[in-house]
């Protein structure tokens, strides 16, 4: 949203709309702010803090206020009126989460604009859709990216980033047995393993792994005789134009046959 107050002919227009970002960790995150008019007065860059509802100055026209390197200012004319001012910010980290806002402002008139800063983290899960018989095990593995600042935070918490949820299939969402979690953390890489000993139909349902507000999810089902099926699907799949033209024929002559016989 672009707020403005008191605003004169003469005082500056910032032309870019609100807009969010979502980056992965130590990605780049370049907020452009495009300017009109800007004459005199300069860019200031706020980051908003939910916390204390105040907003912290980063950067005021070329001068940083902030003492970490990963951030830095550009800015370039695009014409004789217009002019774009970008705050950059190198490696991101979780911490860089949040509302950024780019204001002009003296003492008669300000115009802002907010721009919304989203990171996640490079997370994968394998397989997403497992079809196994009862008394099969089944593997499920999450794995995910960390930053080395996120990589210590957690260790420092001394908490597991990553939790499994499930939604049954079942009717009376009996909780299933023999799930066991086990977790490995090599580097910044750190994994989940959900393992299923000797699969029931209870386990039919809906996995997901979490981290944060992130969400990955497999589907697990289990069923007698499911294999026997899914060979039968993946040979009709498969199957050429030729090979079912056969199939067609052939129960088109069985069928005459049975109507010649009766």
């Amino acid at each position: 949203m672009i707020q403005i107050t008191i605003a004169d002919n003469t005082f500056p227009q910032i032309l870019t709309e609100t807009t969010n970002q979502t980056l992965n960790i130590s990605s780049t995150a370049i907020l452009t702010c495009h300017i009109r008019d800007l004459g005199e007065h300069h860019v200031t860059w706020f980051k908003y803090d939910p916390l204390t509802s105040l907003s912290s100055p980063l950067a005021v026209g070329k001068q940083l206020f902030t003492t970490d390197e990963r951030y830095s200012i550009s800015f370039y004319s695009i014409s004789s009126r217009d002019s774009l001012w970008s705050l950059e910010i190198y490696q991101l980290r979780q911490s860089d989460e949040g509302t950024y806002i780019c204001k002009i402002a003296n003492r008669k008139a300000s115009v802002s604009v907010s721009m919304h800063l989203h990171i996640q983290t490079p997370m994968i899960l394998s397989p997403t859709n497992v079809y196994i018989e009862p008394g099969g095990n089944i593997l499920l593995n999450c794995t995910l990216v960390l930053s080395e600042h996120d990589h210590d935070s957690d260790e420092n918490n001394k908490r597991s980033p990553i939790t499994w949820h499930f939604l049954s299939n079942q009717i009376n969402k009996t909780k299933p047995h023999d799930v066991y979690i086990r977790r490995q953390s090599i580097n910044n890489t750190f994994s989940s393993f959900l393992i299923i000993s000797s699969a029931h139909t209870t386990h039919s349902g809906i996995w997901t792994c979490a981290y944060r507000r992130q969400r990955l999810s497999a589907k697990i089902l289990v069923e007698k005789d499911i294999l026997k099926h899914q060979r039968f699907s993946a040979l009709l799949a498969n199957s050429s134009p030729r090979q079912m033209t056969l199939i067609q024929f052939w129960t088109f002559v069985f069928y005459l046959f049975l109507v010649f016989k009766y």
